[in-house]
């Protein structure tokens, strides 16, 4: 870990040293002699903290070790502030960025999604963590999705983390969503999951338990055909004994299936 702290606190100085060469292709104006003032060096450049104007109060200045010290300490929202204020083109920033929400998403993912919910023009960076943690653990991240309140940014989280949560450990993510109530916001991935060949052939009853979940009325019957063209293909003989032990399929809906395999 301090291995990728050090080639991110490396990257910063190149990317200072880049910022530094930008800012000094047009040439400064002298300053008065009566109030000689140095340039401010590039890693304060980079940061974006080179002195403040007239009466403007002088708060510290982070530099790259302090960055770093930022990094190994765990105060990753100092460094990620700090890397946003940056004089740096947009591909770089971005670049460093994503480097360092990936560090902090491995040491500390549930810390760093509050931190985005919790300070004022963060949000957006929600999603790329989110996206590090499931590479990390997928089971917290997407129960931490799940706790969100109810909107599109809890519905895009929830969805994309069942689907990989599902697709590394199917068993304790269909363990979970029976734990809750059908929701609407779980019917695309449930969807997904429970009509795909994998699960219709390996666990068909628990395949038509999820279907059942679903709870928009079309989208259901879509995962049901689909469902059922799995399993008359993988053993026509099979489809009617375990359709007509399917939960909430109704006869007349069964018959219509049964009709459409034909």
């Amino acid at each position: 870990m301090k291995k990728n702290t050090r080639q991110l606190a490396l990257l910063l100085a190149a990317a200072a040293g880049l910022g530094a060469l930008a800012l000094g292709q047009s040439p400064a104006e002298p300053a008065p002699a009566a109030m000689p003032q140095a340039a401010p060096s590039p890693v304060l450049q980079m940061i974006g903290l080179a002195a403040p104007s007239a009466g403007e109060a002088r708060a510290p200045v982070p530099d790259a070790p302090q960055l770093t010290r930022w990094m190994d300490q765990r105060e990753f929202p100092q460094a990620v502030l700090a890397l946003q204020r940056a004089p740096l083109d947009a591909d770089t920033r971005e670049q460093l960025l994503q480097q360092l929400l990936a560090r902090w998403a491995e040491a500390a993912p549930e810390q760093a999604a509050r931190w985005t919910l919790a300070t004022p023009g963060q949000a957006h960076l929600l999603a790329p963590l989110h996206d590090r943690w499931l590479q990390q653990d997928p089971r917290s991240a997407t129960v931490f999705a799940g706790g969100l309140p109810a909107g599109p940014q809890r519905q895009a989280l929830l969805e994309e983390g069942l689907l990989r949560w599902t697709a590394q450990d199917g068993t304790a993510a269909r363990d979970w969503l029976r734990s809750y109530a059908p929701q609407p916001e779980l019917d695309e991935a449930i969807a997904r999951h429970a009509s795909g060949d994998e699960l219709a052939r390996n666990s068909p009853f628990e395949a038509m338990d999820l279907v059942a979940r679903i709870t928009a009325p079309d989208r259901r019957w879509q995962a049901w055909q689909a469902l059922a063209r799995n399993l008359y293909d993988i053993d026509p003989e099979r489809v009617l004994p375990l359709l007509a032990q399917a939960p909430g399929l109704l006869p007349a809906e069964r018959a219509r299936l049964l009709d459409e395999l034909r």
